[in-house]
C-alpha cells in the first residue's frame, strides 16, 4: 500500500461522510416538517411526535460526533502519514503505530457509515410512529385499574374542562384542544401548576392508548387523579 493509495483513501472518506451527513440532515428537516404536520392535523399526537423529534435529535447528535471524529482522524492521518511514495506498511509482525491508526480510523469510518444507514432506515420506517408509541407505553403497564375505567374517568374530566365558561365557543368556531385549555388554566393561574401538570400526564396516557398502545391496566393513582380533577374542575366552573 503506497502513499498515493493512502492519500486517496483518507481524503475521499471525509468527503463522502460529509456529503452523506449533509444529505441526511436535509432529509431529517423534511421528516421533522412532516411530523409537525401530524400535530397540526391531530393535537393528540403532540407528545408522541415530540418524543420522535427528541429521539431524532439524540441520534443526529451521535451521528455528528461520529462523523466529526472520523473526518478529523482522516485529516490527521493525512497530515502525519510518514510513508513516502514507494514505501509500504510492513505486515511482518513489526508494530507500526501508523498501521494501527490507519486500521482504527478505517473501522471508525465504516462504523459511522453503518450507523448512518441504520439511522436512515429507522426514521424512514413507516412503523417509526408506532415504535415510538410502544417505547413510551412500556412503563404504563403496571396497575390494577383496567384501562377502560381510566378512559371513562378521563372523558368525564375532559367534559368538565370544556364546560368551563372561559372555553365556551360558538359551534362555528374551532374548539380549543385539551393542551390549549390546560395551558390557559396554568397561565391564568385558575389551578395549581402541579395539578395542571398532572392533567397533562393523564392526557399523555389517554393519547398513547388512542394511538394504539397496548395498555391493559393503569396505576390506580392515575384513575384517582382523573376523578379528583373532574370534581375540581366542576367546582371551578361554579366559581367562574
Amino acid at each position: 500500500m503506497d502513499r498515493n493509495a493512502l492519500d486517496w483513501l483518507f481524503s475521499t472518506a471525509p468527503q463522502a461522510l460529509a456529503a452523506l451527513v449533509g444529505l441526511i440532515f436535509a432529509g431529517v428537516a423534511f421528516i421533522v416538517g412532516a411530523i409537525d404536520k401530524q400535530v397540526e392535523q391531530d393535537d393528540s399526537r403532540e407528545d408522541i411526535c415530540k418524543a420522535m423529534k427528541q429521539q431524532i435529535y439524540v441520534d443526529m447528535k451521535w451521528l455528528f460526533w461520529l462523523s466529526g471524529i472520523s473526518i478529523i482522524l482522516d485529516l490527521v492521518f493525512l497530515l502525519l502519514n510518514p510513508i513516502e511514495a514507494g514505501s509500504c506498511f510492513s505486515f511482518d509482525g513489526t508494530f507500526s503505530p501508523y498501521l494501527l491508526m490507519a486500521g482504527l480510523t478505517l473501522l471508525l469510518n465504516v462504523g459511522t457509515l453503518i450507523y448512518s444507514l441504520w439511522f436512515i432506515i429507522k426514521v424512514a420506517s413507516p412503523d417509526y410512529f408506532m415504535d415510538t408509541v410502544k417505547r413510551l407505553s412500556e412503563k404504563e403497564h403496571e396497575g390494577d385499574i383496567e384501562v377502560k375505567e381510566f378512559l371513562m374517568a378521563y372523558i368525564d374530566m375532559e367534559k368538565a374542562l370544556r364546560a368551563l365558561p372561559i372555553f365556551r365557543v360558538s359551534p362555528r368556531e374551532k374548539q380549543p384542544t385539551v393542551s390549549e385549555m390546560l395551558k390557559e388554566l396554568k397561565y391564568r393561574e385558575f389551578m395549581n401548576a402541579r395539578d395542571v401538570d398532572d392533567m397533562f400526564a393523564l392526557t399523555r396516557l389517554r393519547n398513547l392508548n388512542k394511538h394504539g398502545a397496548e395498555i391493559q391496566h393503569v396505576k390506580r393513582q392515575m384513575y384517582d387523579k382523573a376523578k379528583k380533577y373532574t370534581n375540581d374542575l366542576t367546582e371551578l366552573k361554579d366559581k367562574l
